[in-house]
Formats: C-alpha cells, structure tokens, sequence
C-alpha cells in the first residue's frame, strides 16, 4: 500500500499549496473551536445572580459576576448594568456598540476558513488540468508505450482532486457549524441584555410606584 508520502510525492505541484490549505484549516479550526467553546455559557445560570444582585442594589457585585464569567455574553451584560442609569436611547446606543465590537472577535478567522473551503477543490481542479497535460504530452509523443508516464499523468490528476475533495467537505462541515455557533453566541448576548433591561426597568418602577411602609 502506498504511502502519504509516496501519494503525496505523484500528486505533484499543487500537493503544496493543498498542504497548506490543510494546515491552515486545522489551525483555524482548533483554534475557533476552543474559543467558541469558552465564549458559550449558560446564560439563565449568569442572569439569575445578576437578577439577585440587582435586587439587593448591588451593582458591583453583579459587575462582578459578569467580570468572573468569559465570553462575550457576559462582557455585554457588563456593559448593560454599567450604562443602566443612562437614558434608553444612550443604554441603546452602547450596548450596540459592545455587541458590534464583540462580533469581529467572534468571526475571526472564519473568512480565511470558507477561503480554504473554496480554494481546496479549485487547487484540486488545477492539479487535475496539469495531470491531463502531462498525460496529453506523452501521448503526442507517441509514447504510448511508456506505461509509467501515462500512469504519472494519471495518478496527479486523481490525486490532487480527492485531496482537494477532502479538505473541501469537512472544512465546509466546520464552516457552518462555527457560523451557527457565532449567530448562537450573537443571539443569547441580545437576548441576555434585553432580559436584563427589561427586569431593571421593572425594578427600578416598581420601586418608585411601590408605597412607602409596603
């Protein structure tokens, strides 16, 4: 059976830039992957100690709270209880701006990951072209005869295209299941922040309408 190395070695020229594609998709990969992970919480757990924070009026114990959480989740609802006593319109406009400056962190790297997906199988593709022309040369040859030049052609034309094949498919899986993860993590920030909004809110009414010795 033949080696990675052997395989490698006839898949010719552009088994170096699929290399790369490789390394640079499983980097990327791993790399988004942990960082999802450790951004994803459970946002009910956070919000209850918040919520009993809140009630106490202790707002740099829920700050708090939020500090010893990571993820991006957390550091928007930070932002949330900073900005409470601003009027809705600013509270707004700054918990839009901390959740658009926590979204480029999120999704970074994903564009070089659907750039590796997309160009894998084109590479792939190109590597088939110049086995065809390898192979074609040898035969205008006349040549034909020569069974280990037909087959050289032959062999960088299969291989580049599965290689290139399948890098594309799992790379392609990983793709999308980051940018769910990301739109996942976007969502509960929002919800999170509208919950926490709308219960302070309540609060704070609450305990203007509320009658004295009640």
């Amino acid at each position: 059976m033949e080696t990675v190395i052997s395989l490698f070695q006839k898949g010719g020229v552009c088994m170096y830039p699929l290399l790369l594609c490789s390394i640079t998709g499983v980097a990327i990969s791993i790399e988004k992957l942990y960082h999802l992970y450790r951004a994803k919480i459970n946002p009910k757990k956070l919000m209850d100690k918040i919520k009993e924070a809140v009630r106490r009026k202790d707002y740099a114990n829920a700050i708090g709270y939020c500090e010893a959480t990571p993820g991006p989740v957390a550091r928007a609802l930070a932002t949330a209880i900073e900005l409470r006593a601003l009027p809705d319109e600013e509270v707004k406009q700054g918990i839009e701006e901390s959740v658009l400056s926590e979204v480029p962190r999120l999704e970074r790297f994903i564009p070089a990951l659907a750039t590796v997906v997309t160009l894998s199988p084109l590479l792939g593709l190109l590597g088939t072209i110049t086995g065809l022309m390898k192979l074609f040369n040898v035969i205008s040859q006349g040549d034909i005869g020569n069974s280990a030049a037909l087959s050289a052609g032959i062999a960088e034309a299969l291989i580049t295209t599965a290689t290139g094949l399948s890098l594309a498919i799992p790379f392609l899986a990983v793709h999308n299941y980051l940018s769910n993860k990301v739109e996942s993590i976007v969502n509960d920030m929002e919800k999170s922040v509208i919950e926490f909004l709308n219960f302070f809110r309540t609060e704070v009414r609450d305990a203007v309408e509320k009658p004295a010795g009640e």
